[in-house]
């Protein structure tokens, strides 16, 4: 058999020293070809924070996709820019009626911001959402940190410095990290998530009315909810509309054995970011 005889599929473009060296990659993607032939569903994967810098890549995926094809987004990160967030989901609907997020372990903070767009969010008993508290990067750190923390340290340490300035240089130290531009950008990123919460979820293609998008921004701002892990049966009663897979459904575990592959190659806290179709596979950060 020559080989214009053998299926497109079965000849690689790549020479064979390159495609071993990423032979987990093309695995990956195989699984995501899978996923959309059993569910006729386009699937993008994002794992890692959401920084500003990120939209542009997954702009390159998402455009990869017809708007005529649903779009199924699995989704798992800690958080970040809730601005890029929002970008994000607006680029998920444009032109497209069904767009769905899957949760398949942990998507908080500007992710779950993200997961509102969306007409339905996936989720089995792995998934969980989190509160919309908004991540300030700490460039000493090279790590997000939560808002509300930022802000409750200084004024705590505020509070003790008044109390017995003698302590001030010893307070000032534990402060080394948060300049006042960190503070003033926490205090404005709180602000913001008041206004981002009903944007985003008057994306969806069906919308909530005005009182459910009132207790919907209550709910994911309180006191309560800060650092709760949201699981199905408390996001359903938050009412996000959601879809629950049992854990040993089919499409569930071709998801499960996809998601496997990115927790073992990137980790549970991952810094980097990967995002990949069934064409597209970008790595950074």
């Amino acid at each position: 058999m020559s080989g214009d005889d053998l299926p497109h599929s079965t000849i690689p473009t790549q020479t064979p020293f390159f495609r071993a060296s990423e032979a987990p990659r093309y695995l990956r993607q195989e699984e995501i070809q899978k996923y959309e032939e059993e569910t006729s569903r386009s699937l993008v994967v994002f794992w890692g924070p959401i920084p500003a810098e990120v939209v542009a890549p997954f702009a390159d995926a998402v455009n990869d996709i017809s708007p005529d094809s649903p779009l199924d987004f699995m989704l798992t990160s800690l958080g970040g820019n809730a601005e890029a967030a929002i970008h994000m989901a607006a680029m998920c609907h444009t032109e497209r009626a069904d767009f769905r997020v899957i949760v398949p372990d942990t998507a908080a903070s500007a992710a779950t911001l993200l997961a509102l767009a969306a007409e339905s969010v996936v989720m089995s008993n792995t998934s969980a959402l989190g509160p919309v508290d908004p991540q300030i990067f700490m460039p000493q750190r090279k790590e997000y940190y939560p808002a509300k923390g930022i802000l409750a340290i200084v004024d705590d340490l505020d509070n003790r410095t008044r109390r017995n300035p003698q302590a001030f240089e010893l307070y000032a130290s534990l402060l080394a990290d948060v300049d006042s531009i960190a503070y003033q950008t926490a205090k404005d990123a709180l602000a913001r998530t008041e206004e981002l919460i009903p944007e985003v979820l008057r994306l969806r293609t069906s919308p909530p009315n005005e009182n459910q998008v009132r207790a919907i921004t209550k709910a994911l701002q309180s006191s309560a909810m800060h650092s709760a892990t949201i699981r199905y049966t408390q996001a359903k009663e938050l009412g996000i509309p959601t879809e629950y897979l049992p854990p040993h459904s089919e499409i569930w575990n071709l998801l499960w054995r996809l998601h496997a592959h990115y927790a073992y190659l990137l980790g549970p806290r991952p810094r980097n970011n990967l995002i990949e179709g069934r064409r597209v596979s970008l790595r950074f950060g």
